[in-house]
């Protein structure tokens, strides 16, 4: 197996490279007085809200905040909707809500950090427009970090809901223990990607914050797998099985996009370089042709759809970067061997960390 050791101050070339993102990560961001904490628990939990014309879900999303059970704050940051969706922000009478207005757009991570910097609370529960809390959700999520203070952050298992708000479904068949230290990390995330469902489904402690620094808004759609494999190297992760909160699927989110995919493809290439880091030539050759059965086949059904209405320079260029992540001849004998009826790798050839039991 992998030599599992913490990189210690390690950022990567992307984030040194990134000004803005580098000088948040180089110091603490913490600059803004604890005033307003509570008296008797001294805690005043802070979600941070960062919102781009989410005026269909807003409401409700906000809403459901405002019904928590704690002492909270909620920092909302607008990045330039033309919706309505600042006017939906600032009509709700409540002292406890700040709105901000960004003067250019600066994508959903850039954005999630003018919260994260403006917040006076700890911790900081992220939460997207489009989602809805469940009752006790934030009270939940924090009694798990009071009982792992040494966790780097907590996420939470989500209920799937359709436009409607109708139930999609649930995780319920993951198994993946309550903490999640390192080896179990790596082989998780060199597996299958990112272990929240959601940005909606964490809550980070401040010091996590101040030691690997803010998301990188370098990686607009997978910039949140990158932070979170930063902070597994200095912290353990915790899941919290309780299902307290909803993720909305419909047809504008970010990740439905037509271009999202390609978008996605490129982040991926680069993060490949992450995972480089941490295995040798044999167990990274293995974890990639585990990933081509999962996520090559993925890329290659969106690509196939993209030539087929007609974008055949950008499908052959998308084309190009898979060949780079997972080599073609891995992802089509697959893709046949699929359609032949033979089920294939099941289990990735790794076997996971002996000292914690996975599904």
């Amino acid at each position: 197996m992998a030599s599992f050791q913490s990189t210690g101050d390690w950022l990567p070339p992307e984030i040194i490279c990134e000004d803005s993102f580098a000088k948040h990560a180089s110091i603490s961001i913490w600059s803004v007085s604890a005033e307003g904490l509570d008296a008797d628990t001294g805690m005043l939990i802070t979600v941070a809200l960062p919102i781009y014309n989410g005026n269909p879900y807003l409401e409700k999303a906000i809403g459901s905040i405002l019904a928590q059970d704690v002492d909270l704050e909620l920092i909302i940051s607008d990045d330039g909707s033309s919706d309505g969706s600042l006017d939906v922000a600032e009509g709700f009478a409540d002292s406890r809500i700040r709105v901000l207005r960004n003067d250019r757009n600066g994508g959903i991570f850039g954005n999630l950090n003018r919260c994260i910097t403006a917040a006076r609370g700890d911790p900081i529960q992220v939460f997207s427009q489009d989602d809805v809390m469940l009752p006790g959700y934030l009270a939940s999520q924090a009694a798990l970090l009071a009982k792992h203070p040494d966790a780097g952050l907590v996420y939470g298992m989500p209920e799937r809901i359709d436009e409607q708000g109708r139930l999609l479904g649930t995780y319920d068949s993951d198994v993946t223990p309550e903490r999640i230290e390192w080896p179990l990390y790596l082989w998780i995330s060199s597996h299958y990607g990112c272990l929240p469902a959601s940005i909606s489904s964490i809550m980070i402690p401040r010091r996590t914050f101040d030691t690997v620094g803010l998301f990188d808004p370098a990686y607009p759609l997978a910039g949140d797998l990158e932070f979170y494999n930063r902070v597994a190297e200095r912290f353990p992760i915790l899941r919290n099985a309780e299902v307290r909160h909803a993720v909305r699927t419909h047809q504008l989110m970010t990740s439905a996009l037509p271009t999202s995919g390609a978008r996605y493809l490129r982040e991926e290439l680069r993060l490949a370089d992450w995972y480089r880091r941490h295995w040798n030539e044999p167990e990274l050759k293995k974890v990639r042709h585990f990933r081509a059965h999962i996520r090559g086949r993925y890329h290659l059904g969106w690509i196939k759809r993209m030539a087929m209405r007609g974008h055949i320079t950008q499908a052959a260029r998308a084309l190009r970067d898979l060949n780079h992540l997972y080599p073609l001849h891995w992802v089509i004998g697959l893709q046949l061997q699929r359609l032949l009826g033979w089920r294939g790798l099941e289990r990735p050839s790794i076997p996971p960390p002996k000292t914690t039991a996975v599904a």
